[in-house]
């Protein structure tokens, strides 16, 4: 059965992760010392305290857009082009603006806005609606957005951790559920011509096993498990996966693809980000 309706997955509700990861981000922010805050992330052009600001900006945005019903700041996205621009710029005016916060400030805001997050999910239907660009160009259930929210704030913790060095175990703790998330992409964004039953598998590791099937033209749908003798075959390490979806370099030997390249190759241009 063709899953592409993310309406008729199961809720998975990761508000208790995303509280632990706040928890995780907050005592790690706190052990950070001033020269870690500048130190440059593989976020282009931010540092650490960059990500710390951007991170609250997610969380005020949601707070005001969503718990208040404030649109002022809501940008135009009848053209995907010109909202991803629009969108770096209002993201990089914010950081500009906040940069006199200081290192307790910004934990301290941080804290707060965890609290009022925190307060705000507790309200929310998970079958209710929610937007993600990435995955739809329509709407998606709310507990996909919430998810979608998980695997923003772990990829910029994972990006700040990298930065000074102090991985641990983060990465282990929230990677399958990342993972999980972002592989909701590939049916909305794999757009391939090919005949109808042909089948592309994907292995995520800790992700899961994962198929598409082509329901005809370029329209393939997502289904869980494994399937025998798939048209294309690709496999990534742990670590590649969530490299590969958020569009950062692959390390060696990380993702192994088996198959035509007509089928593959476009696998690599599947993002579970707004690009």
């Amino acid at each position: 059965m063709g899953t592409m309706n993310l309406y008729d997955v199961a809720p998975a509700d990761v508000r208790p992760l995303l509280i632990d990861e706040r928890t995780d981000l907050l005592r790690f922010m706190r052990s950070l010392a001033p020269a870690e805050w500048a130190a440059s992330s593989a976020a282009p052009g931010w540092s650490v305290k960059d990500l710390a600001l951007h991170l609250l900006d997610d969380d005020l945005g949601w707070l005001s857009r969503g718990r208040d019903g404030d649109r002022t700041g809501l940008l135009s996205v009848s053209d995907h082009g010109a909202f991803i621009e629009a969108l770096a710029a209002k993201n990089q005016r914010w950081i500009d603006g906040a940069q006199g916060l200081s290192a307790p400030v910004i934990i301290g805001l941080l804290e707060w806005a965890g609290h009022e997050m925190d307060a705000y999910y507790s309200t929310m239907d998970l079958e209710g609606d929610g937007q993600v660009g990435w995955a739809s160009d329509g709407r998606v259930p709310i507990w996909f957005d919430i998810a979608q929210d998980l695997t923003e704030r772990w990829v910029h913790q994972m990006q700040m951790r990298e930065a000074v060095g102090r991985v641990e175990g983060y990465a282990d703790t929230y990677r399958p559920t990342v993972l999980r998330t972002f592989v909701w992409a590939l049916p909305h964004q794999y757009r391939v011509d090919a005949s109808p039953g042909a089948t592309v598998q994907i292995d995520l590791n800790s992700g899961g096993s994962w198929h598409l099937t082509c329901e005809g033209s370029t329209r393939w749908s997502l289904d869980e498990g494994v399937v025998n003798q798939p048209d294309a075959h690709a496999a990534f390490s742990d670590d590649a996966g969530w490299r590969w979806l958020t569009g950062a370099s692959l390390p060696p030997h990380g993702v192994l693809l088996r198959g035509p390249a007509n089928l593959t190759e476009p696998l690599l241009r599947v993002r579970g980000i707004l690009a």
